[in-house]
């Protein structure tokens, strides 16, 4: 029987390359229903092609009228065997507990989520009995090598950075960076945030935070280090000084599918990676080249709305370089102005949703 999907970010770069691995698993899934973003000429190809039954993006064409168009959220709670939640940013929390509500497993791509409610996602999960699968490649990792290892003999984890497009670019051309620049990935395609995340490493103090939630493991224990080649995706360290890593070429095919199929491995997803041909750096992260990675940090060791008020900050500056309107570093700059600024209330829902309001 054929696993029912509700792929949430249909036509972002994780959704169009979840819905890859469903051709090349036909007879494993089925596409119940899409949620796509601006990009609407792809989602009314995707709808050609999946027939879901549900679909959900605001203005998508009259000649759909048959289809079930419905508000995010609600396609999220229709009974599925899996939701794939992979829309960007802090839109992703609403449809994720959503989902999670309505007793759905979650394929989660969404950092956000966890970032800005952590624990509510959790607690939401275990209530209702939902499995969480990440998708990250780093939290995939991370979920692999601890089936291997017994969590009582973990000294610590250890994520790794590519260190974005900005990697090697002299600190003193950066007020100067243009759009373009900080979007040319040097081993990942992935969407305009994710890629401008990776460049000022904010993804990797968000999946920090994350793999705290996720794992439920001391902040405190959880490292990172830049790694460019991206071979190496996550390593754990034990208490007797071994260290365990995860290793696999840099496409989002592997996780994605280790997750749609719930943690069973899939023959012949990629090919094979060739060690004898590859090169294995590690670097510590410049507290000069990457300052938004720390004050991210500092934030969720502050607790409470911290950690949403640093997901919401710096997705807004993050957004207006991209539009032109600040240079880059100031999207450092003004996150950490905007979180000295913020006042410290107790990490509900309801100030979370206005933490992260104050900044839309």
């Amino acid at each position: 029987m054929r696993k029912n999907l509700i792929i949430l970010g249909a036509t972002g770069s994780i959704g169009q390359q979840t819905l890859q691995v469903v051709r090349e698993n036909p007879r494993e899934f089925r596409i119940l229903g899409l949620a796509g973003g601006k990009n609407l000429r792809l989602l009314e190809a995707q709808i050609r092609e999946f027939k879901p039954k549900f679909f959900s993006c605001s203005g998508i064409g009259k000649k759909y009228a048959r289809s079930l168009q419905m508000p995010l959220e609600k396609l999220a709670a229709q009974k599925c065997d899996l939701v794939v939640s992979a829309i960007s940013g802090v839109a992703g929390l609403a449809p994720t507990l959503a989902a999670i509500q309505a007793r759905n497993s979650i394929a989660l791509a969404n950092k956000e989520s966890l970032v800005l409610a952590g624990k509510i996602v959790m607690a939401a999960a275990k209530k209702n009995g939902v499995n969480i699968f990440p998708i990250d490649s780093e939290h995939s990792a991370v979920w692999q090598l601890l089936q291997k290892v017994p969590r009582e003999q973990v000294r610590r984890i250890i994520l790794t950075a590519s260190g974005g497009a900005l990697r090697d670019v002299p600190l003193s051309k950066f007020p100067k960076i243009s759009p373009k620049q900080v979007l040319a990935h040097p081993t990942w395609q992935m969407g305009a945030k994710i890629t401008l995340d990776c460049a000022t490493l904010a993804n990797k103090a968000f999946e920090i935070i994350e793999a705290a939630q996720l794992f439920d493991f001391p902040l405190e224990k959880i490292s990172a280090v830049i790694h460019p080649q991206s071979l190496v995706h996550a390593l754990v360290e034990t208490i007797d000084g071994n260290i365990f890593a995860q290793i696999s070429r840099p496409t989002m095919k592997l996780p994605i599918a280790l997750a749609l199929f719930e943690g069973k491995r899939k023959f012949g997803t990629v090919q094979p990676l060739d060690l004898t041909q590859q090169n294995f750096e590690f670097r510590p992260i410049d507290p000069c080249r990457y300052p938004l990675f720390f004050s991210i940090l500092k934030a969720a060791q502050r607790g409470g709305i911290f950690p949403a008020a640093a997901a919401a900050a710096s997705e807004h500056y993050g957004a207006k370089f991209l539009a032109g309107e600040i240079t880059f570093p100031e999207i450092a700059k003004l996150t950490a102005s905007s979180l000295r600024k913020v006042r410290q209330k107790p990490a509900n829902l309801k100030n979370i949703l206005a933490t992260v309001k104050s900044f839309q």
